[in-house]
Parts: structure tokens; sequence; C-alpha cells
């Protein structure tokens, strides 16, 4: 598939092929071309560009289209429906509970949850694309799924109402640390629980030019904040945190299956699956490539967060 192989090529140095982008590419190497096969399973191509629509926009909806195929439909995180599962599997949820889920989704950990768990889910999206998306695939659960609006920089949810609360990297659209777990526990009932997944600063040594380049990409305004201040700020918010675990290493497993996957459906299927699609691919394979490689060599880390509000 050369236009992916040689957009990750270009993120290698001459004879080096090692990491993620090296794996992919020692993956595309093994796997034969065949032009002619029925890729199975193939999740809906982002719209033709070609539509009248702003060049932005049409970025932005091949990067979506992109991601839900590497993640599931509607999920925004690695793992896809399975890591959803597990994390919100570690609250107490049942359909007398109600949820407050915000960061990273549009309509798939939420969809989930419901179906799994039965839970009630107010589902807070600061992206009006994204939130309108997550209303339309949520429309089959009816008042049990409500998608509401939150702006990051000014962190509020309805207050005292929610009985747990799932957050997936909810600074990825901007705000900070401390203000947005401040808003979490006065949207929290007394002894709610709070799982919550988010970047951190790591010790590792970190290019200036390749950690901009991931903020840029990931739509972060500011880098993440010290793994020691994320969890001062989650204290001082009242939250006593019962586990604080390294999710990086099942992140980067994820990541670099998924990607070996689609570089495989995308052989199978032939160079037609590419059509006016391939410049959101290469900037999703770039987002994906930076993160893994900054999460790889220790310069960001990736936390997950169990905790109960004590107030």
């Amino acid at each position: 598939m050369p236009a992916l192989t040689n957009a990750l090529a270009r993120f290698i140095r001459p004879g080096q092929r090692r990491g993620f982008a090296g794996l992919l590419l020692a993956a595309a190497d093994r796997l034969p071309l065949r032009a002619d096969a029925e890729a199975p399973g193939l999740a809906p191509l982002p719209e033709d560009p070609s539509a009248p629509q702003d060049p932005a926009e049409s970025l932005a909806l091949a990067r979506m289209a992109w991601a839900e195929r590497l993640w599931a439909e509607g999920c925004l995180i690695p793992g896809g429906a399975a890591e959803v599962e597990r994390l919100s599997g570690l609250l107490p949820l049942s359909p007398a509970t109600t949820l407050l889920l915000v960061g990273r989704d549009a309509g798939g950990a939420a969809g989930t949850i419901i179906s799994r768990r039965g839970a009630w889910v107010a589902a807070y999206q600061h992206d009006p694309f994204l939130a309108g998306r997550m209303a339309l695939r949520l429309r089959p659960f009816g008042r049990r799924a409500l998608v509401l609006p939150w702006q990051p920089n000014q962190p509020a949810f309805r207050p005292r109402y929610h009985h747990h609360a799932l957050a997936l990297e909810p600074l990825a659209g901007g705000g900070t640390f401390d203000r947005t777990v401040q808003a979490l526990a006065e949207a929290l009932k007394p002894d709610a629980q709070l799982v919550m997944l988010e970047v951190v600063r790591g010790d590792g040594p970190a290019s200036r030019p390749i950690l901009d380049r991931w903020l840029a990409l990931e739509g972060r305004p500011v880098p993440p904040p010290e793994r020691g201040a994320a969890e001062g700020a989650l204290q001082a918010a009242g939250f006593q945190i019962h586990v604080a675990e390294n999710a990086a290493p099942r992140q980067c497993a994820a990541v670099i299956a998924t990607w070996v996957r689609l570089i495989e459906e995308l052989r199978a299927a032939g160079a037609g699956q590419l059509r006016n699609a391939a410049v959101g691919l290469i900037e999703e394979a770039e987002l994906w490539l930076l993160r893994h490689r900054l999460l790889s060599s220790g310069a960001i880390g990736l936390r997950r967060w169990h905790a109960t509000l004590r107030r």
C-alpha cells in the first residue's frame, strides 16, 4: 500500500526500521497484494472531499472516518468498544445509575455502556460536529442517552447529579487538569466513583518539534500536565485515588495491532480504497506514530486513575 508505506517511511531515518513505523512497514512488506480480493467488514469510507465543504472540514471528516475505522464505529480511543467495556466495568453501573461521560467519544463509548450496563449516560462533547454525530448514533437509546455541550476552558456540568463519571482524555479538547477535575467533582454525588484516562508529561526526553506536531494533530493547545500535579489536583478536588495505572503499554500494543490490521485490509481492498481519503489517512497515521514514539520514549505517559469522591 504505497501511500501509507511512503507516509510512514518519511518518519524513519535512513537505515532504521524500528519502533511503530518500522513494525508497520515490516508488516506491510509481509502482506501479499490482493487487489481483486474483497475486504470483509470494512467500515464506510469518508465522504468525497470534492463535495462543497470547507477544506478543513473535509480533512476533519476524513480523519474521523479513519479513526472510527481503526477503533470501531463511534469509538475514538485505541481498543475500541473492548477498552470502553474494560474501563466502564470498573464502575458500579446499573440501570439505576447515571454516568457522566466526557472526552474522546463519537457515540461508540456511550452506546457500548448503555448496551452492556443499562446505565443512563450524559455524554458531554465540546465539538459541535462530534456532538451531532453522537446524537444521531444514540437516537435508538431514547432518553437513556443525552448529548450535552461543555466548554473545556470553562468546564461545568450539571451539579451533584451523576452517580459516577468516565473521563476519556478530556484535556484533548483544551482546558486545564485542575479545573476539569474540580468541575467533575462538583457534578458528582457524594461517594461517586471516577475512572479517568489522560495523557501526562513523562520523564523521558522529548524533541520539541515532535511534541509540538503531536499536540497540533491532537488539537491540544498546551502540553499535558505532570503526573504529580495531576494527582494533586484530583486529591484537592476531593477524590481519593485507589488505583493509578500506567496505561501506555496496553495502548501502544493496541495501536500497533490495529494499524497492522488496517494495512492488511487496505492491501486486500486495493488502491481504490484510498481515493479521495489519503490525506486524512496520512495525518491519522502521523498522529499515532508520534503518540506511540512519545509514549515509548517516556516523553509522555498515559495514566488511568480510579478514585472515589470523599466529601
